[in-house]
């Protein structure tokens, strides 16, 4: 009974209500709503899982996995039975309010009284966006990159424009003297080359994610070879490629006005006698 005397109400009203981890459950054999007994710092701690997840920060889910749970309700729990002291938590992730600023990180500060014991995700982030060296060479990067993906595309397709604008003459010649009026070849034209151009954007940007997977996965991997805990997790910058669309799309259009400009002046009269020749 380790000198404890008496009854205790429980602070939950019952087992502390718990998240396991994915690999503690397979360890464990267990499933949501099992009740389990917790052995923490030498006490018995009735809880209860209520769900699961895959990854927690801080936390590793390899081995034996690890169980989260409210921190005033578990301290409750722990501290309930403790004739002499009270047990404090190692390590505490804060979540900054908008607007806290500087109060955030004092308020870290003061409960670790160590400044190498606190780590500012905002100060570490500042820290690498000062750095000249990266920041100058990533936004040269990054115009670079913006230049060659339009100037390439804008390229690739206006050459296919010309050659299919030489290619077609008969054909647009033909329609037209059906009698095809230039409305009507410029709304055939564009319908045929805007799927083109739709199909090529959604091809292009599945192909991208696609390639950035590999790439990641390639190199998200430890000394050992074995890939990193969390995994990465990609995220893309449409602020960045809202411009590089729009600049796609302005060049598409423009391209297929001219198209649609230069084969509605085809003379007929000239075309059919180069094709009697």
């Amino acid at each position: 009974d380790r000198g404890i005397r008496g009854f205790y109400r429980s602070p939950t009203g019952g087992p502390v209500p718990v998240v396991a981890s994915a690999s503690f459950t397979r360890r464990t054999g267990t499933v949501v709503g099992n009740a389990l007994i917790a052995n923490v710092f030498g006490r018995l701690i009735p809880v209860r899982i209520m769900d699961t997840v895959d990854y927690f920060p801080t936390m590793d889910p390899a081995g034996n996995g690890f169980l989260i749970a409210d921190l005033d309700s578990f301290l409750r729990h722990l501290n309930i039975l403790t004739p002499i002291g009270s047990i404090r938590p190692n390590e505490l992730i804060l979540k900054e309010s908008p607007g806290a600023g500087e109060e955030a990180y004092m308020y870290g500060l003061a409960l670790a009284r160590s400044p190498h014991l606190v780590h500012d995700r905002a100060r570490l982030l500042e820290t690498v966006r000062l750095d000249p060296l990266i920041t100058a060479g990533w936004r040269a990067m990054v115009l670079v990159t913006f230049a060659v993906i339009v100037f390439v595309s804008a390229l690739g397709y206006v050459t296919y424009l010309i050659s299919f604008a030489g290619q077609s003459r008969a054909e647009t010649g033909f329609l037209q003297a059906l009698g095809l009026r230039r409305g009507q070849m410029t709304r055939l034209l564009s319908s045929e080359h805007l799927v083109v151009v739709a199909m090529g954007l959604a091809l292009g940007t599945i192909a991208g994610f696609a390639m950035s997977n590999i790439m990641v996965s390639a190199l998200a991997v430890t000394e050992d070879g074995l890939p990193v805990v969390p995994p990465f997790i990609l995220t893309t910058n449409w602020e960045f490629m809202g411009p590089i669309y729009a600049a796609l799309v302005f060049t598409f259009v423009g391209a297929l006005l001219w198209l649609a400009r230069s084969v509605s002046r085809v003379n007929i009269h000239e075309l059919s006698r180069l094709e009697g020749e």
